[in-house]
């Protein structure tokens, strides 16, 4: 009896054991490079009354050339220029995908994050020394031509509490 008891008990050791690495795997088996080849092609959205952004993500080599375009009754009032990239070895799970942008005053702006999903991405920007997360966004793609983004900024500021936060909904447009 004790040796079906010892057999059972290390069965469900064993079954336990192997499910919660199955749910781990299955995380970290996200391809970061093959993830991010949803975003090709040019986006819209709304950003106020009259405004809205093009942003255009072109592959170039295993990365992405990054342009935003933001305008106002059809004229483009302001550009950001970007990259985007990867650190990281390359292989699972160590790849981090990395936003870096030009803004016109001459800011440079870096965001690092990671797909928690085939459908979620999650950044976190930060400051120029990477001492202070100044701010966290979050993309999720709703369809292949329809992403939901929420930036939540605090710039300098210790806390979240006051964040700015914007939302929008961005949709691929149809050439």
């Amino acid at each position: 009896m004790k040796k079906i008891s010892r057999f059972f008990i290390t069965g469900l050791i064993a079954i336990w054991f192997s499910l919660g690495v199955t749910a781990q795997s299955s995380q970290q088996d996200l391809n970061q490079v093959e993830l991010m080849k949803q975003f090709i092609g040019t986006w819209k959205t709304e950003t106020g009354v009259d405004t809205t952004a093009l942003w255009e993500v072109i592959p170039s080599d295993k990365g992405y050339l990054s342009n935003w375009y933001f305008q106002s009754k059809g004229k483009t009032y302001s550009t950001v220029k970007g990259i985007i990239g990867f650190t990281g070895k390359n292989k699972l799970p160590d790849q981090i995908v990395n936003f870096v942008f030009l803004w016109p005053n001459g800011f440079i702006s870096y965001d690092m994050g990671k797909f928690d999903s085939d459908k979620k991405i999650s950044f976190e920007r930060f400051n120029a020394d990477h001492s202070h997360i100044t701010a966290l966004w979050e993309m999720n793609f709703q369809t292949q031509d329809k992403i939901t983004s929420i930036f939540k900024s605090r710039g300098n500021k210790d806390t979240w509490d006051n964040a700015k936060v914007t939302e929008w909904t961005i949709t691929r447009v149809k050439k």
